[in-house]
């Protein structure tokens, strides 16, 4: 069959609107681009809708041949190689295990949170007002880890830990204050103003990350990281919790 060459074509035309979030939202789809995340996606068990790419595609019932002018319309990038794969969102579930539970704007800064929770086996909450975590800059900041982790709702019965730049007990000592029996949540703020201070009273923790060097504060996903290791090394020394064994 010949390449589809019209970036009109309805389906090049759908695919192309969900770099919009309303469409992600209405049509529980996105994007995924390059061939390291589309393997991620499919060994993680994702509904593969379509893949768009240049050249034959072997056997894949998915696979849309196109035209480098089609790719272009559909990738994120300024030099894609493809191919770009529509992918079904997995349903929102309540998460299971110790987690994060991120409010940031910046995609970057999403990716590499959700890539620090599949790194220490925690899962991941956006807040309201967070960025789209399946958008697909999000997807390319994160690597695959959307498939190796789960991202879902929060649940009522946890311990929360608010991620703040002074005043808190330090990082490293999170284990002489923490419940190894409950469930708990790391709160990332924002990253212009960080949590809200009814976030922090509100909250079981607070935690810092002392610094010596004549640095405000560390970027969120920085301090995230940070703080994920340090939890996560405290919780591998403690067992699991009651809820998630």
């Amino acid at each position: 069959m010949e390449p589809v060459r019209s970036t009109r074509n309805p389906r090049v035309a759908e695919a192309a609107r969900l770099h919009r979030v309303k469409e992600r939202r209405q049509l529980g789809l996105t994007l995924i681009e390059g061939p390291n995340l589309l393997a991620e996606a499919r060994a993680g068990g994702a509904e593969i809708v379509r893949v768009f790419g240049i050249g034959p595609s072997g056997d894949d019932p998915a696979w849309v041949e196109v035209t480098q002018e089609v790719l272009d319309r559909l990738a994120g990038t300024e030099n894609p190689r493809g191919p770009v794969a529509v992918i079904r969102i997995p349903p929102t579930t309540p998460v299971d295990r110790d987690h994060l539970s991120i409010d940031v704007g910046d995609p970057g800064n999403a990716g590499t949170l959700i890539r620090t929770a599949a790194a220490f086996s925690l899962d991941v909450v956006f807040r309201t007002g967070s960025v789209d975590p399946w958008a697909p800059k999000v997807l390319r900041a994160a690597a695959g880890a959307h498939f190796r982790t789960s991202i879902g709702d929060a649940r009522p019965d946890v311990g929360t830990i608010a991620t703040v730049a002074r005043g808190g007990v330090a990082a490293d000592r999170l284990g002489e204050v923490l419940d190894p029996a409950r469930r708990w949540s790391i709160l990332v703020g924002s990253e212009p103003r960080g949590l809200a201070p009814e976030e922090v009273e509100a909250a079981d923790v607070a935690v810092t990350i002392p610094m010596p060097g004549e640095i405000e504060s560390l970027n969120a996903a920085v301090a995230g990281s940070i703080v994920a290791y340090e939890f996560a090394r405290w919780r591998n020394s403690a067992g699991p919790s009651v809820e998630s064994r």
